[in-house]
């Protein structure tokens, strides 16, 4: 948007692409909106990504409850999808520097530190307006304190599953696992677990895996004959809301913005939601001829988050409880359209 809109923009980004990442690599229609008014729905459609029309919590002993969704959902990779938007931007005008690692941001006068990992030189660099879309808030003033969680994903093939249009949910005590089909046939499952839980599987991801499948029955019987391709992948799992100060002329987007339980589905879609809102207020400003409103802009990405950040993390607590979980599965037809809204869908 910013390079479309005459903006001389530096895309810094630290990993080749294609790269793996955890994500539940579902890209709510929140995502595809603002994609779709970005002129990119072709593009990501010609990606095959799978229309995911229900859903369903699957309690411990097999008891499921399913319904379907307000608006369809894409179950896509992140290797697929950061391709094509990288290559979008660059179509744009966007500067790419890949790989490059932003090592330290200094705010007065605001300069960046990069370094070229290829060649391993160190350049400063001083934009007006730093985009921060490293999904850590590594750059924030106020840390978001560490929630002792982690996420944990990795694809799989031949998953026996009768609904190539659904993500499911499976409640487990004190967690959950979400499956859901993404393009070339594959699934991606990703948890949120307990750091303790890992831990006491000395960080072997095959033996935690192993214990989970015999914690949930309909888990076990959807991979009984599936093939993990690739590897186990972990990272810390963050919950913050939109913090009170960005540093000056710093926009947080996505993750480095504000977290919520991954639960909902709602990650990639808030992320490219913010990006919008940025470049919505960058480029006003700038046809304006004035500052651009940091607060404004934070009153906005709290609104965008607020109602989803309390469903999902209520929809994450009640399903990590087995007993509600059970409970949930024989009520949830009644109460899902308010379920649902909460979330976001």
């Amino acid at each position: 948007m910013l390079a479309r809109a005459g903006s001389n923009v530096t895309l810094i980004e630290q990993h080749r692409f294609p790269r793996d990442k955890v994500c539940g690599e579902c890209l709510s229609a929140l995502g595809i909106e603002v994609l779709t008014r970005l002129g990119l729905h072709d593009a990501i459609a010609a990606l095959w990504p799978v229309e995911l029309t229900r859903a369903a919590i699957i309690a411990t002993d097999g008891s499921e409850a399913v319904f379907t969704l307000p608006r369809p959902m894409w179950g896509l990779s992140r290797g697929a999808l950061d391709v094509a938007l990288l290559r979008a931007a660059a179509a744009a005008g966007a500067k790419i520097l890949q790989p490059a690692r932003c090592e330290g941001l200094v705010e007065q006068p605001l300069s960046l530190r990069i370094r070229d990992l290829t060649s391993n030189r160190v350049a400063t660099v001083e934009p007006n307006v730093v985009l921060l879309a490293d999904g850590r808030a590594a750059f924030g003033v106020d840390h978001p304190p560490p929630t002792g969680d982690l996420g944990v994903k990795a694809h799989f093939t031949n998953v026996a599953d009768t609904d190539a249009h659904r993500i499911a949910l499976f409640a487990l005590a004190g967690h959950y696992v979400g499956l859901a089909p993404i393009e070339s046939n594959r699934w991606n499952l990703a948890m949120s677990v307990p750091a303790a839980k890992v831990k006491a599987h000395g960080g072997d991801l095959d033996a935690l895996f192993a214990t989970i499948l015999g914690e949930n029955v309909a888990l076990a019987a959807r991979l009984r004959g599936a093939t993990r391709v690739g590897d186990w992948l972990a990272s810390p799992l963050p919950r913050f809301g939109v913090r009170r100060r960005w540093p000056a002329n710093v926009i947080p987007l996505g993750n480095a913005a504000a977290a919520i339980e991954p639960i909902g589905g709602e990650g990639m879609g808030l992320a490219v939601a913010s990006a919008e809102l940025a470049a919505e207020e960058l480029i006003a400003a700038d046809r304006a001829a004035k500052p651009w409103d940091a607060a404004t802009l934070r009153r906005e990405m709290k609104q965008l988050w607020a109602a989803r950040r309390f469903g999902c993390r209520a929809g994450a607590v009640l399903v990590s409880r087995p007993a509600i979980a059970r409970v949930i599965t024989r009520v949830a037809k009644p109460v899902a359209p308010l379920a649902l809204k909460l979330v976001g869908k």
